[in-house]
């Protein structure tokens, strides 16, 4: 029970880790052999979407936001503490280690 929980609450930093090595195909060449990486990532971000992340934001992905990142780009705007929370996401933690440097457009 207790390495399940600690496994639950580290779980977005381990998504954090694999966005960090997944995201970085983008940049071509020999960075593609990061793709099984990059599918790892997208499989931990839809299932964390729904899960984890929709209860540390207390929001449910809408119709169509599959991954947090879809749901970040319609969060930036709220006006309650999502909103700003949201941004320091994109802003702060994704979009820096985006190859083109923005990763919620």
């Amino acid at each position: 029970m207790t390495s399940a929980l600690i496994l639950i609450l580290f779980s977005p930093l381990i998504l954090y880790a694999l966005y960090a090595i997944g995201i970085q195909y983008k940049r071509g060449g020999w960075w593609r052999l990061v793709l099984p990486v990059t599918g790892i990532a997208l499989v931990l971000d839809v299932a964390l979407n729904y899960t984890v992340l929709a209860v540390l934001t207390w929001d449910r992905p809408r119709h169509g936001e599959w991954t947090f990142s879809k749901r970040l780009k319609r969060l930036r705007f709220n006006i309650d503490w999502r909103g700003p929370l949201a941004l320091f996401i994109a802003q702060e933690m994704l979009d820096p280690l985006e190859p083109d440097g923005q990763h919620v457009k």
